[in-house]
């Protein structure tokens, strides 16, 4: 099917400095630095929370500046 292709960003929290670029870059608003408690620092990284408006278009893969999101094939 068409949902099980398209494509989704899978963040590298080891490589992600938090700096909030693809949060801000994503045009349809679909990701949030929300993810929190992840290795010592208690800084705010981004997750994918409107999965349902993404629409794989890899403009926050793009953006950010510390290669540290690729975008992967969604599992349904």
């Amino acid at each position: 099917t068409a949902m099980s292709e398209k494509k989704r960003p899978v963040f590298s929290y080891n490589r992600c400095m938090s700096c909030g670029v693809c949060v801000s870059a994503c045009p349809f608003g679909c990701l949030d630095d929300t993810k929190t408690g992840i290795g010592r620092m208690s800084k705010r990284f981004p997750e994918l929370s409107r999965p349902e408006d993404c629409t794989g278009c890899g403009i926050c893969a793009g953006e950010c500046p510390f290669n540290a999101i690729a975008m992967s094939a969604a599992v349904s």
